[in-house]
Order: C-alpha cells, then structure tokens, then sequence
C-alpha cells in the first residue's frame, strides 16, 4: 500500500458547499481558518492524483456549469481527493467529519459518468436503476437528492427517492416515470425491491453515506440484505464507494466485504 500525506491549501467559506447533516444535527462545525490545516491520507493501489479545481477533470461542460451555478469555487479536501478517485471508477473508502462536502463528492463522478455514458431513465412498473445511494435518515436522503438534482439539471438524468414516513403510492408514481438514480433510506427500499417495483440488478454505482450512522442505528442487516440477498451485481462488479464520518471495526469489515480493491481516504478533523 502507497500511503500518501496532503496538506491542503486555504479555502475561504465561500467555497464550502454547506453542511449535509439534518437540520438540528449538534455536529460539530468545520472550522475555515484551518483548512489548510487539515491532513489528508490517501492509500492503495495506484490512487489517482487530486484535483486543486473543477475543471481539472472532464465532468462536461454540463455539470461544470452546474458547479458555477451552485457557487461552488474551489473543491473541499475531501471533493479535491475523492472526485478522481470516483472518476476513475475505484471504489473508495472515505472518512471525513458531516459537513465537509462529501455529497458533491460522490454525486459529481456519478452523474458525470451516467450521462457520459447516455442513460436516460425509462418508465414502467419496475425500475431498473443504473446508481444507488443508501442513507441514515429521511433528511439527509432529501437534501442529497436535491444535490442530485440541482447537478444534473438539464441532462437527460433522472433522480429519484424513497424514504419510509411518507407515502409509498406517491412515491412509486414518482420513480415509474424514470429514474436513474435514486436515494433511498434501507428500509423504504426493501419494500419497493420486494413489491417487484424497483430491481437493482442494473446497479453500476452504489454508495453508502454516513455508514457509521446507518449502523449506530441498526440498518446492517438491511444494508447486507440490500447489498447481499437480492439482484444486485457483486463486489468487483459495481463501483462502491462508503463514506462515514469514523472508522470504527464495524465500518471495516463492511468496507472488506463490499469494496473491491479500494482506495483509503482519510480527511483529520480539525
């Protein structure tokens, strides 16, 4: 393994794409003066270079105008590492404290790459979907979904979400008229594989956001069902990348068993 230390330049708060946990979260805050502060360790095979801007990478003139249009000027620690990593098609394994802009992270090389490769959601009763993202809770799948569609915004991609406390008729309305990607809470989504509404054995992507939340509240058979008993494409198969704010045993064993091959991403807390 090629271990490898950054130390990050300055980035002014202007550039932060703001906080992705749920609203009354008493996460703690990133601190902006010390950003250039914080270290970053990338490991294993052949890890790809970071960026320092957008258009270090071909994410299409599209998405990049997207990126100009949210305001977004330089990448975060964690978006400079892990963007070319996705872009590459490695899995990923990375840790990085709420708020540090992962979301962009890993919506960005997956958008980038569905509509490179001309997906456009189709209709119907059950939905083959092409990318996954698991998360904890209903507010953090909303506002990742509004990431989603804010950076696909005229492409032919379609994005979708299910989340349990809400209706499941309407919500199946909405993703049989297409969708690409979908966020979806565990539990909502095991319901809609089971009722035949959505298939994943189409899944080219598959990430699971603050996985140390999804465990601390008890989602792991769900994830290992999801993940394990139904239609989707095995480890080696599928580009996995898990995010999760700590790293403790249980992440990785998640992180051997679902990632093939993987790179390690490390951004300190400050």
């Amino acid at each position: 393994m090629i271990l490898r230390i950054y130390n990050d330049i300055e980035m002014s708060e202007e550039t932060y794409e703001g906080p992705t946990e749920a609203p009354g979260d008493n996460s703690e805050k990133i601190d902006f003066e010390k950003y250039d502060e914080i270290p970053v360790e990338v490991s294993g095979r052949d890890a790809p270079a970071a960026i320092q801007t957008w258009t270090d990478l071909d994410l299409g003139e599209g998405i990049q105008r997207n990126i100009q249009a949210a305001k977004y000027t330089k990448p975060t620690p964690i978006q400079r590492h892990a963007l070319p990593i996705g872009m590459a098609g490695r899995d990923l394994m990375g840790c990085a404290q709420t708020g540090s802009g992962k979301t962009a992270a890993f919506l960005l090389p997956i958008i980038a790459q569905l509509v490179k490769s001309r997906y456009s959601g189709s209709g119907g009763r059950q939905i083959a979907i092409s990318a996954l993202i698991l998360s904890p809770t209903r507010e953090l799948a909303q506002q990742t979904h509004a990431e989603a569609i804010k950076f696909a915004a005229g492409t032919r991609l379609k994005a979708g979400i299910v989340y349990g406390g809400a209706s499941f008729g309407e919500q199946a309305r909405r993703i049989q008229a297409g969708c690409d990607l979908l966020v979806a809470t565990p539990g909502r989504l095991i319901d809609f594989v089971k009722r035949g509404q959505i298939s994943l054995q189409m899944v080219k992507y598959l990430i699971l956001d603050e996985a140390d939340r999804m465990l601390d509240m008890g989602f792991e058979p769900d994830i290992r069902k999801i993940v394990e008993t139904f239609d989707m494409p095995g480890t080696g198969r599928r580009q996995t990348m898990m995010f999760s704010a700590t790293f403790p045993k249980e992440i990785q064993v998640l992180a051997s068993e679902f990632l093939f091959d993987y790179v390690f991403l490390t951004v300190g807390r400050v």
